[in-house]
């Protein structure tokens, strides 16, 4: 689910559960929600990145932690109930064999947060709700379901049209669909928007995924 989804990540040590550099051992009690959601997008960043299962592991139990605590703080905050869905992501990631059960309970926090506030993260409760239902293994194996998931990414677009992720998860949806002609407009338009954006590392991952995605199609 992106952009949840890139930043070096130091390996793990089994024994004694060190936490990433510069990362204290326990979320602050004077952190606001939107510096305990900054530290859950984070984490997910570093999540995208490793390797070890074991820096996964410890990167979504710190990344729920943090979600808890905002959801302490304030339970009906969109931050707070979208930083949760993405830490119960990192969770499926991390234990495959949880990942049915975390990957529901994700899509439950995916759509408080969007009845919370539909435009946060640029559309993000519902953008990533799509990729969730676009990627997941249908019933009875997972939660998956194209066409609700295609459904949420046009509603992503309907919100921020101009946001070039949304593109891409209406994009993937379109793809999963059978829609070829319609993805491949989806992914140009994407193209399009990344390459009107002034540089920067997220536009050139936006752009790189336009561009391998348009030479599949």
């Amino acid at each position: 689910m992106k952009r949840c989804i890139g930043v070096a990540v130091a390996a793990l040590a089994i024994a004694g559960c060190k936490a990433p550099p510069g990362r204290p051992l326990a979320p602050s009690p004077s952190m606001t929600i939107e510096q305990l959601a900054a530290a859950v997008a984070a984490d997910a960043e570093r999540s995208d990145i490793a390797s070890a299962s074991t820096v996964r592991s410890q990167l979504a139990a710190d990344a729920l932690r943090d979600a808890q605590a905002c959801l302490e703080r304030m339970p009906q905050a969109a931050a707070c109930l979208y930083s949760h869905a993405i830490a119960l992501g990192l969770k499926a990631r991390a234990h495959p064999l949880q990942a049915n059960e975390a990957l529901k309970s994700m899509l439950d926090a995916l759509s408080a947060a969007e009845a919370a506030d539909p435009e946060y993260d640029q559309a993000g409760p519902s953008r990533v709700k799509a990729l969730v239902l676009v990627k997941a293994p249908a019933w009875p194996l997972g939660p998956g379901d194209t066409e609700a998931g295609l459904a949420s990414a046009r509603r992503a677009v309907a919100l921020r049209p101009d946001y070039p992720p949304n593109l891409l998860a209406l994009a993937e949806a379109l793809t999963k669909s059978g829609d070829t002609h319609g993805a491949r407009d989806a992914y140009r338009h994407a193209q399009e928007l990344s390459q009107a954006l002034p540089p920067s590392r997220d536009r050139e991952d936006w752009l790189r995924q336009a561009d391998q995605a348009l030479g599949r199609h």
